[in-house]
Parts: C-alpha cells; sequence; structure tokens
C-alpha cells in the first residue's frame, strides 16, 4: 500500500504512481490519514452505470459517482470523492501510461470536483506575486510557452491541472478574498520538435503515447524534490493565437464577460463540472472567481521563433526568475 500528499487531499493506493513518489508520506498516525484520504483500490469496475444522469465523452455520471470507460486502457469509478476503483485493461502493462494520464488529469479533477474543489486545465508557475496560470484553447500553445518558460528559468509548478480551494466560497455571493492554488502534478508534457527548439534534451524525459505535442513526460523539479507548496493565485492568462503573423504581440486586462469567458474555458472538463456541480453553481463559480482574479489575454504569432517576445510580454506578471 503506497500513501501520497498530492495537493488539497491525501491519496492511499494499492498502485504505485511514480509521478507522485515525491509525495509519498509516512504519518506519524496512518490510521488518522487514511481516514480522510481518497483510497485509490484495484478492483472489478462496471462497464456503466445503471442510470446515469449526465454522460461525456468517456464519462458517465450517476449520483455521487462518476464512471471513466477508456477501451483497451481501463476504467475508474470515483464515489463520493473518497474512493477511486481501477480496473486496468488488457494493454496496461504495455502501456501503462495510458492509465495514468486519465489518473491524473479527468479522475483526480473528478475526485478535487466531488470534495469541493474547482480543477483548472492550466500550466501554473510560481511568481514573486503568486501563483499565474496559464491556459489557452487546444492548439493555443499552452505547453509550448511553459516549455518555454522552464528552459528561461522560471519556475514551472506543474503544465496540466491547478486545484482551485474553496470553491463553496466562490460560489457563494460574499467580501473578496485570496484564492489558493495548488499545484497539479509535476510534469511537463511536450513534442520532440519543442524540446529540439528550448534545448531541453538533457531532462529526463519518459516517452510517452498520445497527440503530437504528447512526445514525453518530464518530471518537474526532480521526483522526490518538487515544489508543491500551495499559494495564492495572482493572474490567469489566456493565450490566443495571433490572426496576422506580422501582428504586434499584445497583453490586454480582461473584464466582464471577457474574463468570465477566460475562466470558464480555463476549466478541466467544463461538461463533467457542469454535471457535478450545475450550471448555476458553475457561472456563481466564473463569475465570483472573475471578480476576485486579474485576468488577462496574451495575443501573439505561433511560432518557436516568436516566442521571445511572448514571454518578454508577460514579464511584468513573472517577475525575475527563479
Amino acid at each position: 500500500m503506497y500513501r501520497y500528499r498530492h495537493g488539497a487531499f491525501g491519496l492511499v493506493s494499492d498502485l504505485a504512481l511514480p509521478d507522485l513518489v515525491s509525495d509519498a508520506v509516512t504519518p506519524a498516525d496512518p490510521a488518522g490519514f487514511d481516514a480522510t484520504a481518497v483510497r485509490l483500490r484495484l478492483e472489478a469496475v462496471p462497464e456503466a452505470l445503471p442510470d446515469p444522469h449526465k454522460t461525456g465523452l468517456l464519462w458517465q455520471a450517476s449520483g455521487d459517482e462518476v464512471l471513466f470507460s477508456l477501451g483497451e486502457a481501463g476504467r475508474y469509478l470515483v464515489r463520493g470523492g473518497r474512493s477511486i476503483g481501477v480496473a486496468p485493461g488488457p494493454d496496461h502493462d504495455s502501456h501503462p501510461d495510458r492509465l495514468l494520464n486519465w489518473l491524473y488529469g479527468s479522475v483526480f479533477a473528478a475526485v478535487l470536483l466531488q470534495r469541493g474543489l474547482m480543477p483548472l486545465h492550466v500550466a501554473s508557475l510560481r511568481t514573486a506575486s503568486g501563483l499565474v496560470a496559464i491556459t489557452g484553447p487546444s492548439g493555443a500553445g499552452k505547453s509550448t510557452m511553459a516549455g518555454a518558460l522552464l528552459s528561461r528559468g522560471h519556475a514551472l509548478l506543474a503544465d496540466d491541472l491547478l486545484q482551485i480551494d474553496d470553491v463553496a466560497g466562490l460560489i457563494r455571493t460574499g467580501p473578496a478574498t485570496t484564492v489558493a492554488g495548488w499545484p497539479g502534478v509535476p510534469r511537463l508534457r511536450l513534442s520532440d520538435e519543442a524540446i529540439a527548439a528550448f534545448g531541453l534534451g538533457h531532462g529526463d524525459w519518459v516517452p510517452v503515447e498520445g497527440r503530437s505535442k504528447s512526445g514525453a513526460l518530464l518530471p518537474l523539479g526532480g521526483r522526490g524534490r518538487p515544489d508543491r507548496a500551495p499559494g495564492p493565485l495572482a493572474a490567469l492568462v489566456e493565450l490566443a493565437a495571433a490572426p496576422d503573423p506580422e501582428m504586434p504581440v499584445r497583453l490586454e486586462r480582461l473584464t466582464g464577460l471577457d474574463a468570465i469567458r477566460a475562466i470558464h474555458g480555463a476549466l478541466y472538463r467544463p461538461g463533467l463540472s457542469q454535471a457535478l456541480l450545475g450550471v448555476t453553481g458553475l457561472r456563481a463559480f466564473s463569475f465570483n472567481l472573475a471578480a476576485r482574479l486579474p485576468v488577462w489575454r496574451l495575443t501573439r504569432p505561433l511560432g518557436f521563433d516568436r516566442i521571445d517576445a511572448g514571454i518578454a510580454a508577460l514579464a511584468p506578471l513573472l517577475g525575475r526568475q527563479a
């Protein structure tokens, strides 16, 4: 049995989780730790829920259960933010990364939502003023920008998921308070081309299958020493591709509906978030977070040769390099 501390929750697992080894704990009171931790078990998982009230791409929800069916990779069943049932598929031994990628992303997102936390699909960096989160639609270059910032000495914490604390407080109408964030799994996924372009080939990269940008994974900070501490969320930056490659880079502050839309676009699996929080709760979260958090849009031409201009525009938000 393995015990981990991952962000805002503990995890007791039947499976060894390589990217969380650095978060392994030996608590003075294992029984007390186990009582509040999420329990991950290898067990039989149904192929479908009996009466799902919501369904999405490869997932369905019913009551306090969320089922992820991943074909040959296996299945996950999340129950009430308290337990995760895992049934590895026939190709797990030859491709274990497929099951782990879903665990670290969508499955953990469901756990967070059921435990009153909000997962954002962002790259997160630690700065002198707090955490800066970078988001954008598919193809906007979030991971590429994260890799470029890492290569230039910035403190990249995670590439995929950020845990937002006190979702209940953000859904309620009340006085503005600091929004706290917890970094996700400390790793970066990049294409082979980006790794070469940014001079990151010396890292301990692990090849993975998937889309072209998913050529390899890099544990951030080295397994055993990643920065996992929570911090105040200082800014959210939405990346946008310039329609004209000759357009100058522009960093602009978003307000009102533009800021709310940017936050909604940063939600990890928004359909799942809506299924578990409801439309009203999700709108209230986005509205109140937009009122408390500076939201920016960085518009820049795409391409490895244009990345420096985008990073220069971000300098006021990122501050000094780590």
